[in-house]
């Protein structure tokens, strides 16, 4: 009789044991899927179109708007080529809130310039919107910006399936400077 009471208790453990083990490894070490290469990376792939495509309906919204902000990452004055280097993209901007506009271009070049950073600031009201789409599907927004003293037209695409846009500044009146090209990321603008 000892024997068998003895047998079941040390059954009864083995199974508890193993029982116990089976849970450990259920609820505290989940098993990895093992996951190709290659299907990590399409999955990755199809994740950032999916990110690209949300952005530049948010950037399209956005321009439709008219609140949006341009921030540049790179500048080219006329045919002087680009300047990317010493760039602030806090002082590069093209922006519209309703019927509020600013063009700004800082070169951090050591010179005082027109706005007292090294370049020029337009800042006045909105005029003479315009939202299109190419047959590329880029989106397209032209306006106005009347300063004091100074008006200029600004041109913005932004790029199909992206928030990479660009935009040409050309004054229309009250400066002797050539066009500005400016090419960063267009977001939406929040107060």
């Amino acid at each position: 009789m000892k024997r068998i009471i003895l047998s079941l208790i040390i059954t009864c453990l083995a199974w508890s044991g193993l029982a116990a083990q089976d849970l450990y490894d259920d609820y505290n070490t989940p098993k990895q899927e093992q996951v190709s290469k290659k299907e990590r990376k399409e999955k990755e792939k199809r994740l950032k179109a999916a990110n690209d495509s949300a952005d530049f309906k948010f950037a399209c919204a956005a321009l439709r708007k008219g609140h949006f902000v341009l921030m540049a990452t790179r500048v080219e004055l006329g045919n002087m080529g680009a300047m990317e280097y010493g760039l602030d993209d806090h002082t590069n901007f093209v922006y519209q809130v309703a019927n509020e506009g600013v063009a700004q271009i800082a070169l951090n070049n050591g010179m005082m310039g027109l706005n007292g950073f090294g370049g020029v600031t337009c800042q006045g009201n909105v005029s003479g919107t315009k939202f299109s789409t190419d047959k590329k599907g880029n989106a397209l927004y032209e306006y106005n910006i009347n300063g004091t003293g100074l008006t200029v037209r600004v041109n913005i695409t932004v790029y199909a399936g992206t928030k990479q846009a660009i935009a040409y500044v050309e004054p229309i009146l009250g400066s002797s400077w050539s066009s500005i090209t400016l090419h960063g990321e267009l977001i939406p603008y929040n107060k």
